[in-house]
């Protein structure tokens, strides 16, 4: 271990250690006084809870969102949650191209033609297309709720 902090060697600790970041600096956002409706912040129970389930992505609350948190609380559990849900896809995709790795050359081949990929130097690849492709669902979907919204 050099220096102060330790080095992460494994992609699944890199992926623990990035949840637990966002995890920490969501809480701290969420217990300032701008983030919740009404007097003082939130205690540190309520912000940990609810900004680990935004980054996990499960919906669990311990208060009612639009009541409790303000706009700027609200843009940090919408903002939790596209962390968090850019993690888990970007973990699954890069799970299926480390797996790919471990079967025959036809599979290796297909998984390749499939993801559009050639090795694991094609990370960072994989990593943008999985956010150009969250951002384009993500737009049209709203794109497709504003309109139905403005005519209902």
């Amino acid at each position: 271990m050099s220096g102060r902090w330790p080095r992460l060697r494994h992609p699944a600790q890199v992926v623990v250690a990035g949840f637990a970041v966002a995890i920490v600096v969501g809480t701290g956002l969420l217990m300032l006084p701008v983030a919740k409706a009404g007097p003082g912040g939130a205690s540190p129970l309520e912000a940990l809870f609810t900004s680990t389930s935004a980054v996990c992505v499960t919906g669990l609350v311990v208060v009612d969102t639009p009541g409790y948190w303000t706009g700027f609380g609200q843009a940090v559990i919408l903002g939790l949650i596209q962390v968090g849900g850019f993690g888990i896809m970007t973990f699954a995709s890069l799970l299926v191209l480390l797996v790919s790795h471990r079967f025959g050359l036809k599979a290796r081949m297909t998984a390749a033609a499939e993801t559009k990929t050639l090795g694991l130097g094609d990370v960072r690849a994989v990593v943008t297309g999985v956010v150009k492709v969250s951002l384009l669902l993500e737009a049209v979907t709203a794109l497709v709720l504003t309109l139905r919204f403005a005519t209902a």
